[in-house]
């Protein structure tokens, strides 16, 4: 077995993750097909109380690092409330946000946060509409962001992420030096890719042949960053490795777990509900995935 956030502490008095990612609000200004949140007819169904109880169990059986994800987290308006509770007990904090709410909400939010990752799939507007639709502005909102956090949140660890696919692949070696034109220093920030993964409730409704790429063409892209950006750090995650890495708990308190399968298939696996039955979803983590590897 390969450990990962859910497998690795089975041995240990807990099973709790040591990373949860969290899903505010189903809420999105953006429609991305291969979006893992939930449904974006589905807003907020639990207030700042709930989720800071919530934060409280994992913290007390080990948990030590949330991810504020969605739909898009800064369209909830008590996200610096539960944020600032999960660094006062001891949380590391990361914020994932499409950018476009930042340079309004940054100043509630960001003191609150310790990592910051920020989506940015093409050199171009164009080339991010085509991968992010719904908003042609997405793509100055984010290199507006990262220069923000650059310039006013220096201490925040910055990522900006790519999702690695069939539309865009020939483009994503040219995003760094784009943003080293617009004034971002890339000695300041991380930069990940992320083969493009078929799972999440909207990844059947496009044809995946429209998105899929192989690890060969992703490691080509990466080895080109690493040719034309040698001081750059960067990453490259591809999807069979995603097995056990997230435990996503979406809106309405439902969690879910990664699997890949003998065939290189992702699944979602259902894992309970912390928010009603906190004991009963730690104990699914370890009767799934003991079942599966």
């Amino acid at each position: 077995m390969e450990f990962t956030n859910l497998t690795k502490r089975q041995n240990e008095e807990s099973v709790a993750p040591e990373t949860i990612d969290i899903s505010l609000t189903g809420r999105c200004q953006l429609d991305c097909a291969w979006c893992w949140g939930e449904e974006h007819t589905i807003g907020v169904n639990h207030e700042a109380n709930d989720w800071n109880d919530l934060l409280n169990n994992f913290a007390s059986e080990g948990t030590s690092h949330v991810v504020f994800t969605g739909g898009e987290p800064l369209m909830v308006p008590f996200l610096p409330d539960v944020a600032k509770h999960a660094k006062n007990i001891g949380l590391r904090t990361t914020l994932s946000t499409n950018g476009i709410l930042l340079p309004k909400r940054h100043e509630s939010v960001m003191p609150h946060i310790d990592d910051l990752g920020l989506p940015l799939d093409g050199p171009t507007s164009g080339v991010n509409k085509n991968m992010r639709k719904g908003r042609i502005d997405n793509f100055l909102k984010v290199i507006e962001s990262v220069m923000l956090v650059q310039e006013q949140y220096p201490d925040t660890s910055l990522t900006v992420r790519t999702v690695i696919a069939r539309p865009n692949i020939n483009s994503v070696p040219d995003i760094p030096e784009v943003l080293e034109q617009e004034g971002v220093d890339l000695s300041r920030l991380r930069y990940k890719m992320y083969q493009v993964e078929p799972i999440g409730p909207r990844a059947t409704e496009t044809a995946t042949d429209y998105w899929m790429v192989d690890e060969a063409e992703c490691l080509e892209v990466a080895n080109q960053i690493s040719q034309r950006y040698p001081n750059l750090q960067h990453t490259l995650q591809l999807y069979r490795n995603t097995s056990g890495r997230y435990y996503q708990i979406m809106p309405q308190g439902n969690a879910y777990g990664t699997y890949i399968d003998s065939k290189g298939t992702p699944h979602m696996i259902e894992l309970g509900n912390p928010m009603t039955d906190f004991r009963n979803a730690l104990g699914m983590i370890a009767t799934r995935y003991a079942c599966l590897y």
